[in-house]
């Protein structure tokens, strides 16, 4: 294995995009870079939170997001997780003086971060704030009407920068896909059908689906050998391609996902996210370990048999709650985070000292010791 890379420049980056670090030249580089160009989005670079995969330029993990490894003894339900986490944060509301604005977009994940509060109190008016916009509305009517017009103080989420203004709790909904599987699912679901999703991971369906998308064969191998490896050595059993694709979304992305909230903070706020605002006012509701110890234990409550089950065991909870039997039979993941960001001056990168960068100096943040270069731990 790689040892730990000494950084070349004074700067490490927790996000950055990956399209303004390609050097084309580079055979380590072009190697870590087809699996965004055909796989992921470039702005979507991948960390390895279980610290066993060096990046080829100096990315940073975030302190608070190492893999939990210890899952003994830990017998929590979803449901137990969600209004452990929702209790938690309205102490730390009360313990600070600082109310709670909730980020609420009307799909699954934020309507169940909202029900969790709700289940411990009705009237949260003096507590929480919910920054929605009128498309939160359309995206569950039912709910905006019933649970969240009654119980909430409301504010708009279309001037998205000033809710970075340091003076409440933001608390977003992210992290619940990387709980409950990945995105990708439903793109090979559309294009291959269900029946793949759950075979064994090893039968190399994997392999097939990098190079169907254009990633050249011995890219593919790569990839195909590095996740087999790394799953090979998760704190849980991996067995189906949608456990390995979980994976590969749960280790891997679950910092970028938590960064790019932050990436797209307007220019005139940008200067109160340093490291104080994004430890102790800025969160999301999922992030906790314990949704990480769940998800871990629980890859029978993710999806079943058909894509449109994705996230069931939420919508089940969900019902539970709304008696809302059109939600929960037609309900489908949607993506919203891109209507928070649409034509927003956008960075390329935030380090790991909160600076915004525009542009990248490739050669100053290069790492040469790194997973890419030279024989792989999986071969040595």
């Amino acid at each position: 294995m790689n040892s730990t890379p000494q950084p070349q420049s004074n700067k490490s980056l927790y996000l950055a995009s990956v399209a303004d670090l390609w050097n084309k030249s580079a055979s380590d580089i072009d190697i870590w870079f087809n699996f965004y160009n055909v796989i992921v989005s470039h702005n979507v670079p991948l960390v390895d939170r279980s610290e066993r995969i060096v990046m080829p330029y100096n990315f940073q993990l975030y302190e608070h997001f190492k893999m939990p490894t210890d899952l003994s003894n830990f017998n929590l339900s979803y449901e137990e997780c969600c209004l452990l986490r929702a209790e938690e944060l309205l102490n730390y509301s009360t313990k600070t003086g600082l109310p709670i604005t909730l980020l609420y977009s009307g799909g699954i994940d934020s309507t169940m971060v909202t029900i969790s509060f709700l289940k411990l109190k009705k009237d949260l008016r003096d507590q929480i704030t919910v920054a929605m916009s009128p498309e939160s509305i359309v995206e569950n009517p039912n709910f905006y009407y019933n649970y969240i017009r009654p119980n909430f103080n409301l504010r708009s989420s279309e001037h998205f920068s000033s809710l970075f203004d340091g003076k409440s709790i933001l608390l977003g909904g992210e992290h619940n896909d990387q709980v409950i599987g990945s995105d990708i699912v439903g793109k090979v679901n559309a294009k291959f059908g269900f029946d793949r999703v759950h075979e064994p991971y090893k039968n190399k369906f994997l392999h097939e689906w990098f190079t169907t998308n254009g990633m050249p064969k011995e890219y593919a191998d790569w990839w195909f050998d590095m996740l087999v490896w790394h799953a090979e050595q998760a704190p849980c059993e991996i067995k189906s391609f949608f456990d390995l694709l979980w994976w590969l979304n749960f280790n891997f992305k679950w910092q970028s996902v938590f960064f790019r909230i932050l990436l797209r903070v307007g220019r005139n706020y940008r200067s109160n996210v340093n490291k104080e605002f994004v430890d102790h006012k800025f969160f999301h509701f999922f992030s906790h370990p314990n949704f990480q110890k769940w998800s871990m234990l629980n890859p029978h409550l993710k999806i079943k048999n058909s894509w449109d089950t994705y996230k069931f065991h939420v919508k089940d909870l969900i019902f539970d709650f709304t008696k809302d039997p059109v939600y929960k039979n037609e309900k489908l993941k949607k993506g919203s985070l891109w209507k928070l960001f649409i034509s927003k001056d956008t960075p390329v990168a935030i380090t790991s000292n909160y600076e915004y960068l525009y542009k990248l100096d490739k050669t100053a943040l290069y790492n040469p010791v790194n997973t890419f270069k030279g024989t792989p731990p999986w071969k040595s």
